[in-house]
C-alpha cells in the first residue's frame, strides 16, 4: 500500500497549473509570475495524493483538484460507477442501492455528469463513410404524450448523434391526448435539422452515402445539409426485392440494408431501462432522456 501511495505522489509530482482558479486574479487568464508548491494532501477514499500551489499574484493557495470538474465531490470514484450502471440498463434507483446511496444524491450524480457529456462530446473526432439515420419512438410518462429519438448511425456501428423531439400523438390516443394534455407541437423536422447541423460541424469528412427509410420529409432535410452526397431511401419493397442475395440454405434470414441503424434502435431499448417497452421506468423529464442518451452515446468512445 506504501509504495502504491509512492507512486501516486510520484505521478502527481509532474503536474503544474497554467492558470490561477481565482477568478480575480491577473494569472487567472494570463501566466506572468507562476506558482509555489505548497505540499499535499492525501485522499483516501480515492488513494490519491494532491499537490497543493500557491499562487505567487494573489496568494491563494489551491489543490490540483480545484482545477477539475468533479471538484468538492466526496465520492468521485462513484460518478464513473454510476455511468457504466446507466448505460449497461439499470434504473436510477437500482443504481442508487447498488452504489449504496440514497436516490436523491444518485439523481444529482446524474444531473452533474451533464458535465461529464460536455467535456467528452468536444474531444470527440467522429468518421462516417456511410452514414444511416431514422427516429425510433418512446413516451413521456405516459402513450399519450409519445417522444421521437433520431438516432444517426455510421458503417462502424457507432452512434453519432441522437436528439429528442416531442411529437403529437397518433391514432386512438390522439384525440384523448389532446383531450386530457392539450395541443401538442411538433419538434420533429426541426430537432432533425438540429442533427444534421451538428453532425456536419463535427465529422472529420463527409459521408459518400446516406441512407434512410422512405419518409417524405427526409428528402428535403438531406437535400439541406448535404446536397451533393448520395441519397438513398429504402422502402419495404426494397427489402423484399434484395433477399434474393441470400444463399438457399440462409433463407430464414432477411437481407436489411439499414441494419446499422436498426440494431442501434434495438439496443438502445435494451441498455436504457427508460427506454424499454414494458417497465415501471418512464422518462418524467425530457432534458433527462436527452442526457441518458448522451451518456450512452460517449459510452462507446471511452
Amino acid at each position: 500500500m506504501r509504495m502504491l501511495g509512492l507512486q501516486l505522489l510520484s505521478t502527481n509530482m509532474s503536474f503544474s497549473p497554467q492558470l490561477c482558479p481565482n477568478p480575480t486574479c491577473h494569472q487567472h487568464q494570463f501566466k506572468s509570475v507562476g506558482f509555489n508548491r505548497r505540499g499535499y494532501f492525501h485522499i483516501k477514499r480515492a488513494r490519491q495524493y494532491i499537490l497543493k500551489f500557491q499562487c505567487k499574484q494573489c496568494k491563494k493557495i489551491f489543490s490540483s483538484r480545484t482545477l477539475k470538474p468533479d471538484y468538492r465531490h466526496k465520492k468521485m470514484d462513484l460518478n464513473l460507477k454510476l455511468h457504466k450502471l446507466l448505460v449497461e440498463g439499470s434504473s436510477l434507483r437500482s443504481c442508487a442501492r447498488i452504489l449504496n446511496m440514497t436516490y436523491y444524491n444518485t439523481y444529482k450524480k446524474f444531473l452533474w455528469l451533464r458535465t461529464l457529456v460536455d467535456i467528452e462530446k468536444k474531444k470527440l473526432k467522429l468518421q462516417a463513410k456511410e452514414l444511416q439515420f431514422d427516429e425510433m419512438e418512446t413516451i413521456h410518462h405516459t402513450k399519450c404524450k409519445p417522444l421521437s429519438i433520431a438516432i444517426f448511425v455510421n458503417e462502424n456501428h457507432q452512434i453519432l448523434e441522437l436528439k429528442v423531439a416531442q411529437m403529437p400523438a397518433k391514432g386512438r390516443l390522439a384525440q384523448f391526448s389532446v383531450k386530457k394534455y392539450g395541443y401538442r407541437s411538433d419538434e420533429r423536422v426541426e430537432k432533425m435539422k438540429a442533427g444534421f447541423e451538428s453532425l456536419k460541424k463535427n465529422l472529420v469528412s463527409f459521408p459518400s452515402t446516406i441512407k434512410s427509410d422512405a419518409h417524405p420529409t427526409y428528402l428535403k432535410i438531406v437535400n439541406q445539409y448535404f446536397p451533393n452526397i448520395k441519397y438513398e431511401q429504402i422502402n419495404q419493397a426494397d427489402k423484399k426485392r434484395h433477399q434474393d442475395r441470400l444463399h438457399e440454405k440462409l433463407q430464414k434470414k432477411r437481407f436489411d440494408p439499414l441494419f446499422n441503424v436498426n440494431h442501434k434502435c434495438a439496443l438502445l431499448r435494451s441498455q436504457i431501462k427508460r427506454l424499454c417497452r414494458r417497465s415501471w421506468c418512464t422518462t418524467k423529464k425530457v432534458e433527462n432522456l436527452q442526457l441518458h442518451l448522451d451518456l450512452f452515446l460517449i459510452s462507446q468512445f471511452i
